[in-house]
């Protein structure tokens, strides 16, 4: 005598869903937040201004961390940024720093020295920085939030 068995199931895409394990899910909201939260002490740190705006516009329901200012992406990548034609970051005026307007600036060979005082980790690649030093931890804070749910 033989049966016959027939398995139905929820689609894997609803079954992620229903876990909070999309990409708007819960799982990845509280991922978000935490990576959010351990970034800051491995990103430069002079007036707090990009730490501020990283804060403001990362929306912690999608899976990425925002920094979306002019000067985010040389500090990001350790390299200054100079004018092509004079070789200069730019130049102080009475007014402050400024340098000629409409001219992209071109990422140099050299590297950036950032102020460690307020943060002693800070420096290039902060999302390297932050998963070499605190990978472990965060995959653990991770299970521990995903094994709460259960």
């Amino acid at each position: 005598m033989s049966a016959k068995y027939k398995l139905v199931m929820n689609p894997v895409s609803q079954i992620i869903r229903g876990k909070g394990l999309d990409a708007s899910g819960d799982v990845q909201v509280f991922h978000t937040q935490n990576v959010l939260r351990r970034i800051q002490k491995y990103m430069p740190y002079r007036t707090g201004a990009t730490i501020k705006l990283t804060i403001a516009q990362t929306d912690i329901h999608k899976p990425e961390i925002v920094t979306d200012m002019p000067y985010a992406k040389f500090l990001f990548y350790g390299k200054l940024m100079v004018d092509p034609k004079t070789g200069a970051a730019g130049f102080m005026t009475k007014n402050g720093w400024r340098s000629r307007k409409g001219v992209p600036k071109v990422r140099s060979g050299r590297d950036i020295t950032y102020t460690k005082t307020k943060h002693p980790n800070a420096g290039p690649r902060w999302d390297r920085a932050l998963s070499a030093a605190e990978g472990k931890a965060m995959a653990a804070d991770l299970q521990r939030y995903i094994d709460r749910k259960r």
